[in-house]
């Protein structure tokens, strides 16, 4: 009988252990339902509920920040390789999933339609949207085959209108800023004006606008 209530009282434990372990990994899971500070010796952000930031491993000076599909990326010190001033769009877009997806063809302009949204100044938020009726006149645009016009990247432009801001020649300080979607398939992309890609651009805005830069 005592062989049985050691038994019974070890299983007990055992059981209990595993919920809590159970418990303790669905709370690590649960997302964040609280604004946080992103920091690091490059840049200060407030970070929404929802969002997570990553550093990418070669890129010390940027972040991607990432909700679901939705990609935030932010590169305080990115550096230009062409000559042109302010940069070309391949420079900021190539290597985005989105991007990627619509445009079949790099370098070259950006496909679809762009629409200027103020952000704080002097920054202004360019959004892309591709359909069948407003790509079908150029080369090596991947429309949805609904018919449909979708949103497939966004960057932040400054006041000279380049895709590399505040942009200090002979030194990496531009920065940069993108928004783009995590898939393959552009069927699947953010309607245009759909109530989830309006309020994540919004979130996504309202992140950039708590950005604040270190200069070394």
């Amino acid at each position: 009988m005592k062989k049985f209530t050691i038994l019974c009282g070890l299983n007990f434990l055992l059981f209990a252990a595993c919920i809590q372990g159970i418990a303790q990994q669905q709370t690590k899971a649960q997302p964040n339902n609280q604004n946080t500070v992103y920091e690091n010796q490059y840049m200060k952000l407030v970070l929404l509920p929802g969002w997570t930031a990553t550093r990418p491993r070669r890129i010390p000076a940027a972040v991607n920040i990432t909700k679901g599909n939705y990609i935030l990326y932010i590169n305080t010190q990115a550096s230009q390789a062409s000559g042109v001033q302010g940069g070309r769009f391949a420079e900021i877009a190539m290597g985005a999933p989105s991007v990627d997806a619509v445009m079949t063809v790099q370098p070259s302009p950006p496909c679809g339609t762009q629409e200027s949204t103020p952000v704080s100044a002097p920054y202004t938020r360019s959004d892309l949207y591709v359909s069948k009726a407003n790509s079908k006149f150029q080369d090596g645009c991947n429309a949805p085959s609904s018919g449909a016009t979708v949103w497939y990247f966004s960057y932040i432009t400054d006041a000279a209108g380049g895709y590399f801001n505040d942009y200090v020649p002979g030194q990496n300080r531009a920065l940069v800023v993108t928004m783009a979607y995590r898939a393959k398939n552009v069927d699947s992309f953010p309607l245009k004006g759909s109530k989830e890609l309006t309020s994540v651009l919004s979130e996504m805005t309202s992140m950039v606008n708590s950005l604040k830069i270190k200069r070394k």
